[in-house]
């Protein structure tokens, strides 16, 4: 996996053995982004998939709307920055700088749920559903392409589908950018991800939820465990969230219509 990973020499123990051993190590970079020439924010991420990073951070967060309010995106690679040029942004100031604490680990952009999230998302209106054995599939999938997860143990990992077909997928260090990017790599195609399942390898927080809620998603698989107040929030805006996702095994937390035994 280039530019992936690192090797590192580590001094590795099983019982009473211990050795020194060649290890894959994850990479993390800090990826700076400038909005029409104004720093908006540092994330620390994968070195994959930069621009539909970008994009669906800027989408997530409300900088643009529709691709046409992107009209010049530059990435150095080296560097680690990204400079795009946009429409005027439209947020209030005041919003952007209100922030609540979170569960999310670390002092990181992640690490807070800003106000302006409440004016952008709304309760789906989808009807969509799914057969369960579809719901296994993604799981299944989930479980069998995640070799870079199997090499470092250091990244998550996540698609997106539609009628057991597999469309999208995405990791990063950073399980918020795991979303970003798959919204951002749809945003980028035009994928109307309103009819879609979104599985990922994580837990569902109150952030990953909204994540969700902002790509109009109705219905998300998870390997780990749920909030009480994601479950609250998925409720509120009729989302399905599964969790503990396992081989023929799942818990169906809220909107279980959506789910066809």
């Amino acid at each position: 996996m280039p530019n992936e990973t690192v090797t590192q020499t580590i001094l590795k123990a099983k019982g009473t053995l211990i050795e020194w051993v060649e290890d894959e190590v994850v990479r993390e970079v800090p990826l700076t982004i400038h909005y029409n020439g104004e720093e908006i924010a540092t994330l620390l991420c994968s070195p994959s998939q930069t621009e539909e990073l970008v994009y669906g951070f800027l989408l997530n967060e409300g900088f643009i709307r529709v691709p046409e309010d992107v009209y010049k995106i530059r990435h150095d690679p080296a560097d680690h920055l990204a400079w795009i040029d946009g429409k005027p942004c439209v947020l209030q100031k005041e919003l952007m700088s209100k922030r609540f604490v979170s569960a999310c680990c670390g002092k990181s952009r992640a690490s807070f749920c800003f106000a302006n999230d409440v004016l952008m998302v709304k309760p789906l209106i989808s009807t969509h559903s799914i057969p369960l054995q579809e719901a296994y599939g993604y799981v299944k999938f989930l479980q069998s392409n995640s070799t870079l997860f199997y090499s470092t143990g250091g990244v998550h990992s996540g698609g997106v589908g539609h009628q057991g077909k597999i469309l999208l997928t995405s990791y990063d260090i950073g399980r918020h950018n795991v979303f970003d990017k798959l919204s951002g790599s749809a945003f980028h195609t035009g994928l109307n991800l309103e009819n879609h399942v979104i599985f990922f390898s994580g837990r569902v927080s109150s952030e990953i939820l909204l994540k969700v809620a902002k790509m109009k998603v109705p219905i998300l698989i998870a390997r780990g465990a749920p909030t009480d107040m994601a479950l609250s929030q998925a409720a509120a805006l009729n989302i399905t969230v599964i969790g503990f996702a396992r081989e023929q095994r799942l818990n169906i937390y809220t909107c279980t219509d959506r789910i066809i035994p």
